[in-house]
């Protein structure tokens, strides 16, 4: 569960809450019965008003805890693959086993990702859009390489120049997410 959704969740168990509250004393004013009846009533029913928005909260903490989890994990698994294509750009001559490698562990990457985050727009019908393009992108420059091409140091120097630019978009977003301290 996303921090967003989290605190859409919270936001609205803090109005049943007021509007039990509020309930309980407009009853309590407005409550003509000799003994009260229905005011007592209510109070007997308080504990059921109360139970069933923080049961909700309770499995929302848990999905958030949940979702920060595999966020991490997938945190580590995206570091380990941009190190690798990092690396990869600092090959003068890299082998065919190399390329695969670094290929396929940006691969694993993005494939992770589609298990944490849902497309953009996603349907039924429609596939929507992948949540963090230059991941893709850096999976097409590092592609684009290929391993037997001989590039210029310079040429080199430029893709790892774009893989960081990819790599700072792709990496803000992601650490919105994360309760992290300053």
């Amino acid at each position: 569960m996303t921090k967003k959704s989290l605190l859409k969740w919270f936001a609205a168990a803090s109005v049943v809450y007021f509007i039990a509250i509020g309930m309980g004393v407009l009853i309590r004013i407005y409550d003509s019965t000799d003994n009260g009846i229905v005011y007592e009533t209510y109070k007997d029913m308080i504990p059921f008003i109360i139970a069933i928005p923080v049961s909700w909260l309770g499995f929302c903490l848990q999905r958030r805890f949940s979702y920060l989890q595999q966020l991490r994990v997938l945190w580590s698994t995206l570091i380990n693959a941009i190190q690798k294509a990092n690396s990869y750009t600092y090959v003068t001559n890299p082998t065919c086993e190399q390329f695969y490698s670094t290929l396929s562990c940006l691969s694993a990457s993005i494939e992770e990702i589609r298990g944490v985050f849902k497309n953009i727009e996603e349907t039924e019908k429609d596939i929507g859009f992948y949540p963090f393009e230059p991941i893709k992108d850096i999976f097409g420059l590092i592609n684009d390489m290929g391993y037997k091409k001989q590039l210029s140091e310079a040429e080199r120097e430029n893709i790892r120049n774009k893989l960081f630019a990819l790599w700072r978009d792709a990496r803000k977003e992601i650490l919105k997410e994360f309760e992290r301290e300053i």
